[in-house]
């Protein structure tokens, strides 16, 4: 049954040209440089410093790590985090 949900959701995506992790329901990250990060699809913040933020991606965490963070714009969909960004990874 999964398998049929992925071809539909595949040929969803196609068909309306939509990108396919937005109707996969992941979240889309944008790193500007090394001092803004971007996520669109966040399910929340899960821990936060100035050193170190994790971020809620549904399956998967998003760790933003450097010096001087600060979550610069949030709302329901959408973050912005800014200071010096020095690595971004996924557990």
């Amino acid at each position: 049954m999964e398998h049929l949900f992925d071809r539909l959701r595949d040929r969803a995506a196609e068909t309306f040209d939509l990108p396919g992790d937005i109707v996969a329901g992941q979240p889309r990250m944008e790193l500007v440089g090394s001092r803004e990060f971007w996520m669109e699809g966040h399910r929340g913040i899960l821990s936060y410093g100035t050193e170190e933020i994790h971020i809620s991606g549904g399956r998967l965490v998003v760790c933003v790590r450097g010096t001087e963070l600060d979550l610069r714009a949030m709302n329901a969909n959408t973050l912005c985090i800014s200071g010096n960004i020095t690595s971004v990874g996924l557990e």
